[in-house]
């Protein structure tokens, strides 16, 4: 795991982001975010692994998700999202997540101040989850069987200019980096995860640029794995690795984000 570091103009607050732990163990994430202790921690989803209902995984027994979570809670106030790890949650899994003491935004926002900063946070929940809490996939579907069925399922946005239109510096956790379309303009940070850095990664020549192989939801030579895009868009190359596929040139990564 590396330590990755971004200055962005305007950034109230030293922001530790989190992405994709998938239930992973927390004790090498924690020992970085004690040594270096945040303002502000933000996880922008996939803290689950699997498929939960279908799986029948109790959301007291994903204890390495659980425990990370409230730890982060425990040290700076910690904002999460929905990613599509978490398609499944149920009424009772989202109070029980709560209760470990971090904010869960799903397609919602809230309003943190921070040093004397007014910071407007918002989560903008993965479409699969989106879908299920319509009945427009089945609990019984596994990812694989939804991207052969379905298309990919897009987010509810209803809310984003609501969300843009708020007075402060605004914060934008949307696990799916291919959303970024959706987004207002006027959002100075957004945050996103999901596409694990590529997996594989190799240096293109031509752009001068570190390029991925494959992401989910984007597929072969993906555009959205890492970095700063554009100037507001942040993508974490993820805390774990879920594939069988090892990982190539591709850290996990600990992104920390601060004032330029």
């Amino acid at each position: 795991m590396t330590e990755t570091n971004y200055k962005m103009k305007g950034c109230p607050a030293l922001i530790a982001f989190l992405a994709d732990t998938h239930d992973t163990a927390p004790g090498p994430i924690f020992a970085f975010l004690r040594s270096r202790p945040p303002a502000l921690i933000v996880h922008t989803g996939d803290f689950l692994h699997g498929w939960k209902q279908q799986s029948c995984v109790h959301m007291e027994e994903c204890r390495n998700a659980m425990e990370l979570l409230r730890s982060c809670a425990e040290l700076a106030p910690t904002f999460i999202s929905i990613g599509n790890h978490e398609s499944y949650l149920s009424g009772n899994d989202i109070e029980i997540i709560r209760s470990t003491g971090v904010t869960l935004l799903d397609n919602s926002y809230v309003t943190q101040d921070i040093g004397g900063h007014r910071l407007v946070i918002g989560g903008l929940s993965s479409g699969y989850y989106t879908a299920f809490q319509q009945g427009k996939i089945s609990a019984s579907e596994s990812y694989s069987e939804i991207k052969r069925r379905h298309k990919t399922p897009m987010p509810e946005t209803g809310w984003l200019r609501d969300f843009a239109d708020a007075d402060g510096y605004h914060i934008l956790l949307m696990h799916h980096p291919e959303y970024i379309s959706k987004v207002p303009a006027s959002v100075e940070l957004t945050l996103s995860g999901h596409a694990h850095g590529g997996q594989w990664r190799f240096y293109d020549m031509h752009t001068k640029q570190w390029r991925g192989v494959y992401a989910p939801d984007q597929g072969l030579l993906p555009k959205l794995t890492g970095g700063i895009i554009d100037g507001r868009l942040i993508i974490s190359r993820g805390l774990s690795n879920p594939a069988l596929i090892p990982r190539l040139n591709n850290d996990t990564e600990i992104i920390y984000i601060e004032r330029c």
